[in-house]
């Protein structure tokens, strides 16, 4: 009866311990799947707010004389247009401020949404479209002295470092700001990382950060206007917007502006927009469910996929091309508007490229050499 006793003892512990062990295992995988649930939702919520008409006080304010063409239009007079700009308290003046951050969110598995907020005492950001901000932090000493990702550190004497980063969302109500940022961690060819990522990865919510702007050569001005060092730039009919990455940034505001904001249904003719967007496969297309909605919905926008390789081969088909960006497909889709088969001067289309000093150095040498197109810049 004893030894019977005993098993009997030892048979429930270890039942009871099998138990408890399946019951923390099915925790742990309704936990994980509850959390990716919510992360996949918050991207969504987030996309469908980028998605929509953005508010651009920063043509009205940033830019100070941005409206001037529409003014002229609408029969306003200029002063009482730049008075109402009278007294606007900018948040971005030139000197250092800080952002506060308030949230992270995952896109993919090397970028992040960075959510900062700005004080309410200010009356807006004061960050035209297409222009940056310089995000400053402490410079890091590399693994190997006087190094970094075991090349020359040119930085390594400055106490700080900046890196420049493009808003693709500004939440004036709520002073909030959203950016799109590509971490680069440490790994066998990389041995470092990048300088200010790897310390944009640590923050935590209402952690503080140094920025100053706005910057920026390229500046939209309004009424189909960019100025671009000294010089405007009329969009006439056709303007091509090439990016690698997250050199999409300086063009996802222009582009919803543009659509959204402008609207072509009042204009005898549409701007017709084509964004050719190249990546390192499909997981890395940032944004993808925008672009594809605004191509089903807007006749006059065309957005181009170009990715290095196809992760999922049974969908290579979705694709515009599969490998580097090529001298045919540039050709293609500047030339003319291909999407709906119109053909268009050069004199027409404006060629913008932001992305890899490679893939844009590759771009200028086509269009400028092979197409012959002079309306052209690099970011």
């Amino acid at each position: 009866m004893k030894i019977m006793r005993n098993f009997l003892g030892e048979g429930f512990h270890l039942s009871t311990s099998i138990i408890v062990s399946v019951g923390i295992l099915f925790m742990s995988i309704t936990s994980f799947f509850f959390l990716t649930k919510n992360k996949i939702s918050r991207s969504k919520c987030l996309f469908h707010l980028y998605s929509k008409k953005h508010e651009y006080e920063d043509i009205n304010n940033a830019n100070g004389n941005g409206n001037e063409s529409k003014s002229e239009i609408k029969g306003e007079n200029k002063n009482e247009n730049e008075s109402k700009n009278i007294g606007k308290k900018k948040f971005l003046n030139g000197t250092i401020q800080k952002l506060k951050l308030c949230e992270i969110v995952k896109l993919t598995k090397t970028v992040k949404i960075f959510i900062f907020s700005y004080p309410y005492e200010y009356d807006n950001l004061g960050l035209g479209i297409c222009k940056h901000i310089k995000f400053y932090g402490l410079n890091k000493k590399g693994k190997i002295e006087k190094r970094w990702n075991n090349k020359d550190d040119k930085e390594r004497n400055l106490q700080k470092i900046f890196r420049s980063y493009t808003p693709i969302y500004i939440d004036e109500k709520n002073k909030h700001i959203h950016f799109i940022i590509r971490i680069y961690s440490p790994n066998n060819t990389y041995i470092d990382g990048g300088k200010m990522s790897i310390q944009l990865e640590k923050l935590h919510p209402n952690d503080n950060i140094d920025v100053v702007g706005p910057y920026g050569v390229l500046d939209y001005k309004g009424n189909n206007e960019l100025t671009y060092l000294s010089k405007t730039y009329k969009i006439r009919k056709h303007l091509v917007m090439i990016a690698g990455g997250t050199g999409m940034t300086p063009f996802f505001r222009l582009i919803n502006h543009l659509l959204l904001t402008e609207m072509p249904e009042k204009r005898d003719e549409p701007i017709y927009i084509t964004f050719i967007y190249a990546n390192r496969n499909e997981q890395e297309i940032l944004l993808k469910p925008i672009f594809d909605e605004y191509d089903e919905t807007f006749t006059n926008f065309k957005r181009v996929y170009s990715i290095d390789e196809c992760l999922n081969s049974s969908e290579r088909y979705l694709y515009d091309n599969i490998g580097f960006l090529n001298e045919e497909l540039l050709k293609k889709y500047v030339m003319k508007y291909e999407k709906l088969n119109l053909d268009i001067k050069k004199k027409d289309t404006l060629i913008l490229a932001c992305g890899p000093p490679p893939m844009t150095s590759f771009v200028q040498s086509v269009i400028k050499e092979k197409l012959q197109m002079e309306n052209f810049i690099t970011l």
